[in-house]
């Protein structure tokens, strides 16, 4: 097994972006246990833990080559140990007092960018304990969570509306059709993603935050949000978090790691 490090900016707080990643993993896949996050890749394995002392993030993996340096990618996109969030957090803490206790948290982005979309849209209007099941009960039914196995399962009696199983197979048709990429900078697929049927602010808001790593986007109908920020409503929290501009994503997910 190969160990591959990564200098990582801190502050890091390793046990509180475990625990807020817990909550969101692809069953089957991703795990996060005796601190640190495991990955099955394909026939390999993958592990990461983080050596504070020394501010490395340690990747550990039985894979190589191309295929290492893709899974450094990947774990990289999840963590971000680059990332520099001093200034932002300087910005926030006066408005913000709670946030000195996740000093250094930032979004985390994912392994896979199809899963994400996935585990979104089954997200929409459901807490994170339902959204866990039914992801479950995806895998169960595709085995694997690639655009042609969510087209080829049977969908049916998961836990969600009719109409939430169409957006999750839509999705994946224009992906296998190429009408969808992906891989688009977060401008171009957000403008892409809202066409598809189902997808709607909320969704877009929130991949905005994981996926197009856009500092200021802010999901202010998300009930979590909404009730961790002791706000009275959407418009309320909306109006509150003009001063936490321009990061207002940043303030989002350290209130959701709080709440």
């Amino acid at each position: 097994m190969s160990i591959t490090e990564l200098q990582v900016v801190q502050p890091f707080p390793w046990p509180q972006l475990l625990h807020y990643l817990s909550f969101r993993l692809v069953p089957e896949f991703e795990s996060v246990e005796q601190n640190h996050y495991q990955r099955v890749y394909g026939d390999g394995l993958v592990r990461v833990t983080f050596d504070q002392p020394k501010g490395l993030l340690q990747i550990k993996s039985d894979l190589a080559g191309d295929q290492l340096d893709d899974v450094i990618a990947r774990v990289s996109r999840i963590f971000h140990p680059q990332l520099c969030t001093k200034v932002i957090y300087q910005q926030l803490i006066p408005h913000l007092p709670r946030l000195e206790k996740t000093l250094g948290f930032r979004p985390l982005g994912c392994w896979d960018p199809f899963e994400l979309c996935l585990r979104t849209i089954i997200g929409q209007q459901v807490t994170v304990a339902a959204a866990n099941t039914i992801m479950r009960r995806l895998i169960q039914r595709c085995g694997q969570l690639t655009p042609e196995a969510v087209i080829a399962a049977d969908l049916t009696n998961m836990g969600m509306p009719g109409a939430r199983v169409a957006t999750l197979t839509g999705l994946a048709r224009a992906i296998a059709d190429g009408d969808l990429d992906l891989s688009l900078a977060w401008p171009e697929l957000r403008a892409a993603l809202i066409k598809l049927r189902g997808i709607g602010p909320w969704t877009c808001d929130y991949l905005a935050i994981r996926l197009g790593m856009d500092e200021d986007a802010f999901p202010e109908t998300d009930v979590g949000l909404i009730r961790a920020a002791n706000a009275e409503s959407a418009k309320a929290l909306l109006a509150s978090a003009e001063q936490w501009r321009p990061y207002r994503a940043y303030a989002a997910v350290s209130l959701w790691a709080l709440d």
